[in-house]
């Protein structure tokens, strides 16, 4: 077997959890692979740390504005010009470690999936499993762990696996839309429409950092933080970038009342943390 990997690793300043990952993939069996560094402005010295590491590498060096989409989206252009069809891509986060065998049991059961196959992803520190094949329900905006294979129709993208001819097939992703959350899963919905198979397996398991991710929490915050995070690149509730989704991902009968549901939803949210912090601040 001898598949060429492409890994494409977005990353940014947060040179210790990185390094956590290259211990992982330079203790790899499969070494056909080439790391696809996409630093997107670090200032902590990891690239100078991941060259030092990686014998098979390439570092794209972005102004710290690529996000996860932009940067993705890099590392697609540069496959274009220097990978094969039948090359495999592999989209992934620094924040997960994985066993020496996780390469190669990758490319042998992509081989037997097709299309796009994604790891079940472990939290290290639970044992739980926090991400695999994903069911949603456009008409609803809601999202559920399938339960079968047959249902899922939507994946993220830590640690997927897929030829470049799939890549191609699925296109671009759109970092100024959707810079950041939910740009998996409209690059994944969409994937599934074209008809590409998506699949995960408990065959194939990584784990990752819960505690490394964006903001998903408020608390402890004053009202004027609360809003600047929520309403950041970085937030995963950004009404925003919920309401782009909307409007590239579900059906158009569905867009009117789910954008109202966005708003309604954050709304709430906002209204419950301004009472939060007044009732602390009369206590």
């Amino acid at each position: 077997m001898t598949s060429k990997v492409h890994i494409l690793l977005p990353v940014h300043n947060r040179r210790a959890i990185t390094e956590k990952f290259i211990d992982c993939l330079a203790a790899q069996s499969y070494t056909n692979y080439h790391l696809i560094l996409i630093d997107d402005g670090s200032t902590d010295g990891t690239s100078e740390m991941v060259s030092a590491r990686i014998a098979n590498l390439t570092v794209l060096r972005g102004a710290g504005n690529w996000w996860w989409a932009g940067s993705l989206q890099q590392g697609i252009d540069w496959l274009k010009i220097n990978a094969t069809d039948d090359d495999i891509v592999v989209f992934i986060n620094d924040d997960v470690t994985f066993a020496p065998g996780f390469l190669l049991k990758g490319v042998q059961l992509l081989d037997q999936f097709g299309g796009m196959l994604l790891p079940q992803v472990v939290n290290d520190k639970t044992g739980n499993i926090e991400e695999s094949g994903v069911e949603a329900d456009l008409s609803r905006l809601t999202f559920k762990t399938a339960t079968s294979a047959a249902r899922i129709n939507c994946l993220p993208t830590r640690g997927l696996f897929m030829k470049l001819s799939v890549v191609k097939k699925v296109g671009d992703f759109f970092p100024r839309l959707l810079p950041h959350y939910l740009s998996d899963y409209e690059y994944t919905i969409r994937a599934h429409r074209l008809g590409v198979p998506l699949a995960t397996t408990p065959e194939l398991v990584i784990e990752f950092d819960r505690g490394a991710t964006g903001y998903r929490v408020f608390e402890g915050e004053s009202f004027t933080d609360f809003l600047k995070k929520y309403f950041s690149i970085k937030s995963a509730s950004n009404p925003f970038y919920w309401s782009t989704f909307v409007l590239l991902a579900t059906p158009k009968v569905n867009i009117p009342w789910l954008l109202l549901k966005v708003w309604s939803r954050s709304a709430r949210a906002i209204l419950r943390r301004s009472l939060e912090l007044l009732s602390v601040d009369g206590a």
